[in-house]
């Protein structure tokens, strides 16, 4: 019944909210693609904000260091998002639970629906089981990612944030207006395609000789096949034994195909998918090949969507250096 009551408030509530919602999307759109072109940063970093400022609000995931940043960046509007998202969460807080969006699924179920949710549980999940062994914490293409001012932080790991310099000074000077810590973080500037970014990583004080967590999460599919299996080897050469990798890698449909509506307005911030994995005929076989062409070692897996009508479609896994 309460169900029932909730979806009956919801609908009404929806229509209601067309207009505001159609004016919210509107805004959000701008903000994202638009507002990130004139700052020169990614619009799908953005994308990833609002998903973890929506988990947060949904009750998913309580992350209080993105909802600051997110107040604070001017490519984000938390107005809007409300504009949008009010009928879903007035379903929540009737119905007690997440029915419609966001919600989590288990990797097999994962649509592109739930990529950002998903995505971020799995990594947390990984993270998490190699946190109580790790020293040092090293986020590549770190964009509007939170983590080291979180639990990372709690625990005085070492940490460092690799990005373009343009995303990180952006990123730097808002992280000081919404208050937030950054004492613990060493920020690196660093294009994987064009330099040796463990030269700045060094110089920064990583050692070499501490067991270290890399994490590259949303950063492969932008990158062409040599670019990743020379990050996998540079991190082969430089961390320690112990040290592990958590990254995700995209099927060839979702980085070549149609499978993601609104690839076009990549072109807008002037990104681009490039690398892809074959999950078509055996989730694990390519990447499994990928992993141990570079003499590293493939762990922990989750394949996202094999009950899906795409099939799998990403994977999050754990690579052992």
């Amino acid at each position: 019944m309460r169900k029932l009551l909730g979806y009956i408030l919801y609908t009404v509530v929806q229509i209601l909210f067309i207009p505001p919602g159609i004016v919210g999307g509107i805004l959000i759109y701008y903000k994202q693609i638009y507002v990130s072109k004139r700052l020169g940063v990614s619009s799908t970093a953005i994308e990833i904000i609002n998903g973890r400022w929506t988990m947060d609000k949904f009750g998913i995931r309580n992350d209080d260091a993105t909802v600051k940043l997110f107040n604070t960046l001017p490519n984000t509007s938390s107005l809007a998002h409300w504009l949008v998202l009010f009928p879903l969460y007035l379903l929540k807080l009737t119905t007690g639970e997440n029915l419609i969006y966001p919600t989590f699924k288990e990797a097999k179920d994962a649509g592109l629906y739930n990529l950002v949710i998903s995505r971020t549980i799995f990594f947390d999940r990984l993270i998490q089981k190699s946190l109580k062994h790790s020293e040092q914490f090293v986020l590549l293409g770190a964009g509007f990612d939170t983590r080291c001012y979180g639990k990372i932080c709690e625990r005085r790991i070492k940490c460092f944030e690799l990005d373009k310099e343009q995303t990180q000074q952006l990123k730097m000077n808002y992280l000081h207006k919404a208050g937030i810590n950054t004492a613990n973080v060493h920020f690196v500037p660093a294009d994987f395609s064009a330099e040796n970014w463990f030269d700045t990583l060094y110089e920064s004080g990583y050692d070499k000789n501490n067991v270290t967590i890399f994490l590259w999460e949303g950063v492969t599919l932008y990158l062409y096949d040599e670019d990743i299996r020379n990050t996998l080897q540079e991190i082969k050469y430089n961390a320690a034994p112990g040290s592990v990798i958590i990254a995700d890698f995209y099927s060839n449909k979702f980085v070549h195909g149609d499978m993601l509506p609104g690839k076009k307005r990549l072109e807008v911030t002037n990104e681009s998918f490039r690398f892809g994995v074959d999950f078509e005929r055996n989730d694990s076989k390519e990447l499994t090949s990928l992993v141990e062409s570079e003499n590293l070692r493939l762990e922990e897996v989750y394949y996202m969507g094999s009950r899906t009508k795409y099939g799998t479609w990403m994977a999050v896994a754990e690579i052992l250096v």
